[in-house]
């Protein structure tokens, strides 16, 4: 007599059933996305080129070639 495991997983349903979301919600999720699509484009940027106290460019890059 041959006893196979039951795999637990495959027969899961859960119970829990998301909630339809109303008009609002969705326009404040793409609002939400938005932003933070925003923020995530803005860190990305280079920062911007800056003097020092000797007047010296910090933060371009120097053209080495003749």
């Amino acid at each position: 007599m041959a006893i196979n495991p039951v795999d637990s997983s495959s027969n899961y349903v859960s119970q829990v059933q998301p909630q339809p979301q109303s008009r609002e919600e969705r326009e404040v999720v793409k609002e939400q996305d938005i932003a933070a699509k925003a923020v995530a484009a803005q860190a990305t940027q280079e920062p911007k080129p800056t003097v020092n106290t000797q007047g010296q460019t910090v933060g371009s890059v120097i053209n080495v070639q003749a």
